[in-house]
């Protein structure tokens, strides 16, 4: 009993140790909200292959979350593709994201974007605009 007991008990905890894409999402976005950003980006890039399975809501989230982290870790081209990512796919569901996080997304994108002001103020030795929050 002790053979059949011992394997049942490691496979239990390693389906115990397999947190759900919901979970993981849930992770990242607290390491990002307590500025551990490369632990957030770390989750999000475990959590990629599973993004298929998550909901519209939960997809835009993770869309959102990577795009701000890869911000925060001053990645900016990556950035500014997972927030347009997440920009069009919030297009389909406008109650997806918060006004507020609506904004940030498409302020964010229009600093990042390599023909917007922002660029051009930098490219012409003026200063560059804000970061974001």
């Amino acid at each position: 009993m002790t053979r059949i007991a011992s394997p049942f008990v490691v496979f239990a905890f390693g389906l115990a140790a397999c947190a759900n894409p919901q979970d993981q999402l849930l992770r990242a976005e607290h390491h990002y909200q307590n500025a551990r950003y490369e632990a957030a980006l770390t989750n999000l890039e475990d959590l990629e292959i599973h993004v298929a399975g998550l909901s519209r809501r939960e997809r835009i989230r993770y869309e959102v979350a990577r795009g701000m982290t890869h911000l925060r870790l001053e990645q900016p081209d990556d950035a500014r593709h997972w927030l347009a990512v997440a920009r069009e796919e919030a297009a389909a569901e406008p109650d997806a994201l918060s006004e507020s996080a609506r904004t940030t997304v498409e302020r964010t994108i229009g600093e990042l974007d390599p023909m917007g002001p922002r660029a051009r103020t930098t490219s012409s030795g003026g200063e560059a605009a804000a970061a974001v929050p």
